[in-house]
């Protein structure tokens, strides 16, 4: 017991550290992540416009909102029409020691009529170590409070959400999608509208609406981080 407590202890102090360095080097810094790219077109919105086109076009917009603001930093993991390896992405996110991650997309499915946006995260699975010691047990308990983050964030950005799209708030949502389970700080994947319904597709399709929701994605941002 006392070499677990140790090690709690040990690993509390150096998190204490980290959240220091943060501090002192600037302000928390966001990665965007505009979906697909390259061939990776995602869905058809329109002829010659994807998924791809809509995810840059909003991270663009993000980053814009946000670059005078002195109260974070904003790095996408793609800045072009150019595929990114989902293993790229996550790296260049952990290597930068980002705050959050945010995974833009568009959805398609569930029926002509599904519309809306709704908000992922990686889900509360059991540890995928075999092993059973003190280091495995802090693991989890750091693990449970990336999720945690990751939930706050995603009602925080559902709210803004809300008032861009008026009741079309499908939920937060668990997922063990990959970008996100790969990813040991807060994260979230935000579906923005649904490009198989005609409603949705037209006003994705809108810099306007393009613009608003990247004003809500921004507001989100900056109400989590204060």
């Amino acid at each position: 017991m006392k070499g677990w407590l140790n090690t709690v202890l040990c690993l509390g102090c150096a998190a204490a550290i980290v959240l220091f360095a943060r501090e002192v080097q600037g302000a928390p810094l966001v990665f965007l992540d505009p979906a697909h790219g390259g061939g990776e077109k995602g869905v058809k919105l329109q002829e010659n416009i994807f998924e791809k086109d809509i995810t840059l076009a909003v991270a663009q917009k993000i980053r814009q909102k946000l670059a005078d603001s002195g109260k974070v930093r904003i790095e996408l993991t793609r800045t072009s029409d150019q595929a990114v390896p989902v293993s790229e992405r996550v790296k260049k996110a952990e290597s930068a020691r980002a705050d959050l991650f945010i995974s833009l997309h568009v959805n398609a499915g569930f029926g002509r009529n599904a519309r809306g946006f709704e908000v992922y995260f990686p889900g509360f699975r059991g540890s995928s170590s075999k092993g059973d010691g003190s280091s495995e047990i802090v693991r989890d308990m750091v693990r449970t409070q990336y999720l945690n983050e990751s939930i706050k964030f995603g009602r925080i950005l559902l709210k803004e959400m809300e008032t861009v799209y008026p009741r079309r708030d499908r939920g937060l949502r668990e997922a063990p999608i990959r970008i996100l389970r790969d990813l040991t700080i807060p994260a979230v994947l935000l579906e923005m509208g649904f490009a198989t319904e005609s409603r949705d597709r037209k006003e994705l399709l809108e810099p306007v609406r393009q613009k608003a929701v990247a004003e809500a994605i921004a507001k989100s941002i900056l109400e989590y981080l204060r």
